[in-house]
């Protein structure tokens, strides 16, 4: 979530109006609702059509017969970053064409809504300004250890076909943005500059008061900001405001936090995942709730909530008692299939490369390893076809 605060002075805008109007909320890793989230700010009438449907680079006769070719998967891998970003803030249409690599196409569109004080248009060209490539920050690094990644894979074992894939996305990200990318890098560069004092009339009209760039990141005003600008039925805004409200880290911000991600978590897998992490560290109170913070994770997990099959499926130390081994594992593989499909993006692949099905269970006793296994088959057939179809990865 700071990522974008961080970026954005790289813009030599001002800070604290970045926190209050540019800044996104954590990033979404679930499934993007397929309703559209009611507008905040100033009132906007409608949005373009979303006549056209994300597309993730495969059709279904290609995700018939796999291997996808590896333009294929990592078109997959790009699309799937653009749901992530952009599911809850921008048309479909805008979402394809950023998919498509055609973010001068996609500006056109959230510029002018932008102008009018649309906040998911401002979200979505802070965006395009913020994509780490315009500093050669991404995936330019990644392609540069290229030779690293592919061995830490193979040693993981990773098979063959992963370690295929994995080789041909960094040899497309080697190759760098594309000269459209780079112009829609200025562009929205320079929209933000041109919108910036308009949006700090906004916040300083909305707050009653001006803001004061030398305390950074305001939390107060920041959660005023949200607080004035939620719009019932906004998930997203609500885990924004949740977020702010645990930052302040007192009781009372506290118990605001959990009643609204409470709230969130009815359609968020990410606002489920949020609230787990904060019940199982004890907000508001010193008790914190094991099993209601396992039954959200769990239903965060299955609907491909990247951060609660991780929490589910990690076994370092403080985390290892949540669940059995045997469901850890269980867990595990469902991450890493849906890890190996692209599932959640170019953002996860290389990083969630780990040890292979081999490495993990040989180092169980037979007894635990074939309960690991049952226990594996088990939520896959379950699962699998469920959660990658929740996510947009078919």
């Amino acid at each position: 979530m700071r990522r974008a605060v961080a970026l954005l002075l790289l813009l030599l805008v001002v800070a604290v109006v970045v926190v209050l109007l540019l800044r996104p909320a954590r990033p979404v890793l679930g499934p993007a609702p397929t309703a559209e989230v009611p507008q905040r700010g100033a009132a906007v009438t409608g949005r373009p059509p979303t006549s056209a449907s994300l597309a993730t680079g495969v059709n279904p006769e290609a995700a018939a017969n796999p291997p996808l070719t590896i333009a294929a998967f990592n078109r997959r891998l790009r699309c799937m970053d653009v749901r992530q970003m952009y599911g809850r803030l921008a048309s479909t249409d805008v979402q394809a064409m950023l998919c498509q690599r055609r973010p001068l196409a996609a500006l056109a569109m959230e510029v002018p809504l932008a102008e009018a004080g649309d906040m998911h248009a401002i979200r979505v060209v802070t965006g395009i300004a913020n994509n780490g490539i315009c500093y050669g920050m991404w995936p330019a690094s990644l392609a540069d250890d290229r030779d690293h990644v592919i061995q830490r894979a193979r040693k993981n074992g990773a098979s063959a076909e992963t370690v295929r894939r994995l080789d041909g996305w960094l040899s497309e990200a080697a190759q760098g943005p594309t000269p459209e990318e780079l112009a829609a890098c200025r562009q929205a560069t320079d929209e933000l500059k041109r919108l910036l004092p308009e949006f700090k009339n906004q916040v300083t009209d909305l707050l009653g008061h001006a803001l004061d760039p030398a305390k950074g990141d305001d939390v107060d005003s920041e959660i005023e900001y949200r607080r004035r600008t939620l719009m019932a039925g906004d998930a997203e805004g609500a885990e924004g405001l949740a977020s702010a409200l645990l930052s302040k880290g007192t009781p009372r911000s506290d118990a605001e936090a959990v009643s609204l991600l409470r709230d969130a978590a009815r359609t968020s897998a990410s606002a489920k995942a949020e609230l787990a992490k904060c019940l199982l560290r004890g907000c508001p109170t010193p008790a914190a709730d094991r099993d209601e913070a396992l039954q959200l994770l769990s239903a965060a997990a299955s609907e491909g909530n990247v951060e609660a099959l991780d929490m589910l499926s990690a076994d370092q130390p403080g985390t290892e008692a949540l669940l059995p081994a045997a469901d850890r594992y269980a867990w595990g593989q469902l991450l890493q299939k849906l890890n190996d499909e692209g599932c959640f993006g170019a953002n996860f692949f290389d990083g969630l490369l780990g040890p292979s099905e081999s490495q993990i269970l040989g180092a169980m006793s037979p007894a635990d390893a074939a309960a690991a296994q049952a226990r594996a088959d088990e939520l896959l057939a379950a699962q699998l076809e469920q959660t990658r179809s929740r996510l947009g990865c078919n």
